[in-house]
């Protein structure tokens, strides 16, 4: 994974509620994904060998590890994973979500992200700075820069996976 992504300050209430809008968009983008690949696809795999409910499952399993890793380092918690511990953590859930009920998966997604866009919203200012170890670059982010990295641009890259391999554009309307 690259690590090239710029960052944002969320200093002001715009600035967090331009996150949540980014966050809100790339999820629904993923969960339009059900509409483009046919239903008796979905326990297929396509993505990495990854089926799309096992992408979905994935995807819903890292926002509730990655919200327990930033509430861990609040209280001073910051264990460095390691990122051989992320893969072995990965091959597991996929073969665990390869069948996961998609709908299930969705209205977690969907309430997941209603719970951290009230987390973004009263995270102190002061919080911002506070460590938490990133396995795939082996290096701790701030809270602010994680927040970004694991809720928007971790969701952006797995997007980018399903849409090359659908076919689809970027840009492309029906993506989004």
């Amino acid at each position: 994974m690259s690590f090239d992504q710029s960052f944002r300050f969320l200093d002001s209430e715009t600035d967090r509620n331009a996150l949540i809008a980014d966050i809100r968009q790339v999820r629904q983008a993923v969960i339009n994904m059900t509409t483009i690949v046919p239903e008796d696809q979905w326990y297929k795999p396509r993505y990495h060998d990854w089926s799309l409910a096992a992408m979905l499952g994935h995807l819903q399993f890292m926002d509730n590890a990655h919200m327990l890793l930033i509430q861990l380092a609040l209280v001073g918690v910051r264990p460095p994973v390691s990122m051989r511990m992320v893969d072995r953590m990965n091959d597991v859930m996929a073969q665990v979500f390869r069948r996961r009920m998609v709908p299930t998966t969705i209205r977690g997604i969907e309430k997941k992200e209603k719970e951290l866009a009230d987390f973004i919203q009263t995270l102190p200012i002061d919080k911002f700075t506070t460590q938490v170890f990133y396995p795939p670059v082996n290096h701790y982010l701030t809270i602010e820069q994680a927040l970004q990295v694991l809720f928007l641009h971790h969701w952006q890259n797995h997007l980018k996976t399903m849409q090359n391999v659908e076919g689809i554009q970027p840009h492309d309307a029906s993506a989004n």
